[in-house]
């Protein structure tokens, strides 16, 4: 990306603010944390795509929770959002309300749920989310997002003390992790990103 270097006056107190959020992963320097503070008060390099997982024989009856997850991913800012269908593709289409300020395209033929990831690579290009629609979220999303945005690991995913949450925060380098063919993300891209250090727990309490 083209940039311009530029000479500008702070007060001191507020370079100060500034330089308290350097982290040196996210926020790198001074420079960078004044380039990401000031994209993120334009909407500039936020999440606003996200993928919802409705294949299976059981996805007529998650069309609630799919409902429901529209809304809240709406809510946060999410403009389009990609869902992966199965066989009952059309009915899914047929019986979602559309009532939702999300552009919503259609993601078929993918094998697993990694392989469905497989098929939008090209088009995805930032951070993104990804919700399995196996149960409704009660908990706020922005958390999940926040963490994710501190720590920056290829992927972020959500657990209780009980099991782990269908709600992942993915950066793109997980594309690489994925092989054409079927794959699951819990099974066979999960185990790569734990021994490559790339992979961290959001815990719900």
């Amino acid at each position: 990306m083209e940039r311009e270097r530029i000479t500008i006056s702070i007060k001191k107190d507020l370079l100060s603010k500034i330089d308290s959020r350097i982290d040196g992963l996210r926020m790198r320097n001074r420079s960078h944390a004044i380039e990401i503070i000031i994209s993120e008060s334009f909407g500039i390099g936020q999440i606003d795509t996200a993928v919802i997982m409705a294949g299976g024989k059981g996805a007529l009856k998650l069309i609630p929770i799919i409902e429901d997850s529209l809304q809240k991913l709406s809510g946060l800012g999410i403009r389009k959002v990609y869902i992966a269908v199965g066989y009952l593709g059309n009915k899914i289409k047929q019986n979602l309300s559309g009532n939702h300020n999300v552009e919503i395209e259609y993601i078929e033929g993918g094998e697993g749920t990694a392989g469905s990831l497989n098929l939008i690579k090209k088009q995805v290009k930032k951070t993104f989310i990804i919700i399995n629609t196996d149960q409704a979220f009660d908990f706020e999303l922005k958390k999940i997002v926040d963490f994710h945005n501190k720590h920056l690991p290829a992927l972020t995913l959500a657990s209780t003390n009980q099991s782990m949450k269908g709600i992942y925060i993915a950066e793109t380098e997980i594309f690489d992790f994925i092989e054409d063919g079927f794959s699951m993300l819990e099974e066979d891209i999960f185990p790569k990103l734990l021994e490559k250090n790339k992979l961290l727990i959001y815990p719900i309490l």
